[in-house]
């Protein structure tokens, strides 16, 4: 990319003044706002409550956060250090003690201003204004981004990274171009909060490396060493983020090497991690599963199955990497401008760190996960329809009118998403009528009957999460809720079985192990229970169970007089 191709119109159209292209970006956050506002009814769902609503590291002080992890879940102790998301949701619960309303208001206003700076990321790179327009609508509407903006919990993280990385590369834009150092010093700050935010964020410096290449090019006197003092200050936030990640995550021992991903020996310790290979296969499967959601988004999920075996598949994936390899091939050579090989790039940096090449996260496929790299989807589109619109005027007048109706049918698809976030019971039992396959979707529902404590809800807990074991006999999120069924009517002997089950996948599971000492107890093996406790004890502290240490701790007393 050129940067004599940014114009001092561009420029002052982010930077101030009442023009056209500054009323289209307040249109597109106008409408993004309007598609997401029945969203603001939504409750809290899945992790929002251990994450947000019983998190031990929201009750610290603000600069504790910076010292700490989300360990909320024994079976999710991860390397996520995203302080300033943490930041957020304290911020919150100080001021109005987590009204969803409001922690909903916030989400949809960040992702309308998140569709304001896309327009105007588009606007760097389209002299069409429309263009840039059709980029910011399909950020602002498209069902894809359901997740990120309503789950509360899993979408806050990427919004803000996507905020903070939008704005330090416009910002740095504006920087290069009027060759001012304080404005590339305020960039490196954004850059920072991106870090802190999600380490996804790191993929937008790249970007900002190549404005000062591409101004490099000039050959003005003086712009090498102007380049490298505007660049100092983001090597010194990366610097400084990377060094208190691994502090911080080094205490626990999850990750022993600076750089993110590397180095996990807890973690492997811990859980049965596929193989780099393996994870690279299920890429074969989950990049076509995103490109079928991108095309048609009517079967949104929460949680989708990778299936087992690919080779079910096998027609069906070949046409469509067929596809996509054609589409790649048109890109690349007939189809091929600035704008599509900036969207190509965006796509594939910001898809990287969630494509399971490096081991972040045990969910391999998700919606939200796509917030970021869309980006570059919605550029190469409106690219591709921008020359479309080219033609004649007849054919410009239809395939206007069709993108219309295709935005309008979209936008209905989110509104009509928006609700299903209302809280668990709707959102799971939304899953499992999609999805009846699904061994999440019954697994989920399973804990959400829990949760709401009816009459007759263990009962129907009890079936979801039969259900969910017969679709997949090692699923993990199942066994210690039926353990907790079974000890709940007294069936100790069945409490035993599943929680042994639980703790076989993962010892490390606290309420599985208390409690099955506890089964233990009351079946009259006293050896048993007094092991289970005395382990219990030895589990790093990071989620005690309100009181269990205390109860774990009398018990041992008390048992280790027999």
């Amino acid at each position: 990319m050129n940067i004599s191709d940014y114009s001092a119109g561009r420029v002052f159209s982010i930077t101030g003044g009442v023009k056209r292209e500054q009323y289209f970006g307040l249109l597109v956050m106008a409408i993004a706002f309007i598609v997401y506002a029945n969203s603001l009814g939504n409750g809290f769902v899945s992790d929002d409550n251990s994450v947000i609503l019983n998190n031990p590291v929201l009750r610290g002080t603000p600069l504790s956060l910076f010292s700490t992890i989300d360990t909320t879940s024994d079976t999710q102790l991860l390397p996520y250090y995203r302080p300033l998301t943490y930041l957020t949701f304290l911020i919150e619960q100080r001021l109005h003690g987590f009204n969803p309303y409001l922690m909903h208001l916030f989400n949809v206003l960040l992702h309308a201003a998140n569709s304001f700076f896309v327009y105007h990321l588009a606007r760097f790179l389209f002299n069409d204004p429309k263009a840039a327009l059709l980029t910011g609508l399909l950020f602002a509407v498209h069902p894809l981004h359901t997740e990120g903006v309503n789950f509360i919990s899993g979408g806050r993280n990427t919004m803000l990274a996507c905020f903070f990385s939008l704005t330090a590369y416009l910002l740095h834009g504006i920087a290069v171009i009027r060759k001012n150092i304080s404005g590339a010093f305020a960039g490196a700050v954004l850059f920072m909060a991106g870090l802190f935010s999600k380490e996804s964020a790191m993929m937008v410096l790249p970007f900002i490396l190549a404005q000062e290449v591409a101004a490099l090019r000039e050959n003005v006197k003086g712009s090498r060493s102007q380049a490298a003092i505007r660049l100092l200050p983001y090597a010194a936030s990366a610097i400084i983020y990377l060094f208190m990640r691994w502090q911080t995550l080094s205490i626990l021992g999850i990750q022993t090497g600076i750089i993110p991903g590397f180095g996990e020996q807890m973690l492997q310790s811990m859980y049965v991690m596929p193989s780099l290979g393996d994870r690279l296969i299920d890429n074969l499967y989950i990049i076509p599963r995103y490109v079928l959601t991108v095309i048609w988004p009517v079967s949104l999920s929460p949680r989708y199955a990778i299936p087992d075996d690919l080779h079910l598949l096998s027609l069906p994936l070949a046409v469509a990497w067929l596809c996509i390899i054609g589409i790649l091939a048109w890109l690349l050579t007939r189809g091929r401008s600035r704008a599509a090989l900036f969207g190509l790039s965006w796509l594939a940096a910001f898809w990287l760190p969630v494509s399971g090449i490096f081991y972040f996260s045990s969910v391999t496929l998700a919606d939200r996960f796509l917030y970021i790299p869309a980006i570059g989807l919605w550029i190469i589109i409106a690219d591709q329809m921008a020359r479309l619109l080219q033609c004649g005027s007849a054919q410009r007048r239809y395939a206007a009118v069709a993108i219309a109706l295709i935005l309008l049918l979209i936008s209905a698809l989110t509104i009509k998403r928006n609700p299903d976030w209302k809280n668990d019971m709707t959102l799971f039992t939304q899953l499992v009528k999609q999805y009846p396959e699904n061994p999440y979707g019954h697994s989920n529902l399973g804990s959400a009957y829990i949760q709401r404590r009816g009459e007759h809800d263990l009962e129907l807990a009890e079936k979801e999460f039969e259900k969910a074991l017969a679709l997949e006999p090692t699923i993990q999120s199942v066994h210690t809720p039926l353990g907790y069924i079974k000890l709940e009517r007294g069936d100790f002997e069945g409490a035993v079985y599943y929680y042994s089950e639980a703790l076989a996948i993962f010892p490390f599971d606290r309420e599985a192990r208390i409690n099955r000492g506890i089964a233990y107890e009351k079946l009259g093996r006293y050896k048993e229970a007094l092991a289970d406790y005395q382990f219990y004890l030895t589990i790093p502290t990071h989620n005690n169970i309100p009181g269990s240490k205390q109860y774990a701790e009398e018990r041992v007393r008390e048992l280790s007089r027999y």
